[in-house]
């Protein structure tokens, strides 16, 4: 007996070809979603970066600061008076081995200054910076809160130091 072979009919061409297309506009938002996903991930690891390199400044500079030598200003313009404040934008300290430290925000980059010597020690954008003493049982205690912003995602950040003499 002679078999013919017929091959595939019209409409199981058409099912074939719109199941892979289904399959292919699938897989493609999977990538679409990972990619975007990836790309928030990364932003975020930066910001984190940042924030472990801001944490290091202020562990091994800040930490080891005079309380007495520590001023806070409000603005600027306080700053160029000598009007200290207990909360502001502006801190002035002086290490134990006479390094003076001046951190403040200029056009939304965190300025560290030490000995006149200007530092951006991260990339990102730093808001709403700012500075915090009060009294506490062991000596000055100086608070730091900022948030670190990228394009599309913002870290915030707050440190608690406790200055001795």
């Amino acid at each position: 007996m002679l078999t013919r072979n017929r091959g595939f009919s019209l409409v199981e061409l058409t099912t074939a070809m719109a199941a892979s297309f289904i399959l292919v506009i699938g897989f493609g938002s999977v990538i679409v979603m990972s990619r975007q996903q990836l790309s928030a991930t990364n932003i975020r690891v930066g910001l984190g970066y940042d924030q472990v390199l801001i944490d290091r400044y202020i562990r091994t500079k800040l930490t080891s600061t005079v309380s007495d030598s520590m001023q806070i200003f409000a603005d600027e313009i306080d700053e160029s008076t000598s009007t200290t404040s207990t909360s502001g934008t502006i801190l002035r300290a002086v290490d134990s081995d006479s390094t003076v430290y001046h951190l403040s925000i200029d056009s939304s980059t965190l300025e560290w200054v030490i000995d006149s010597t200007s530092h951006a020690p991260v990339d990102c954008e730093v808001a709403d910076l700012l500075f915090t003493e009060r009294a506490g049982n062991f000596g000055k205690i100086l608070s730091i809160n900022m948030n670190l912003v990228s394009d599309e995602d913002t870290l915030a950040c707050a440190w608690t130091i406790t200055l001795r003499n």
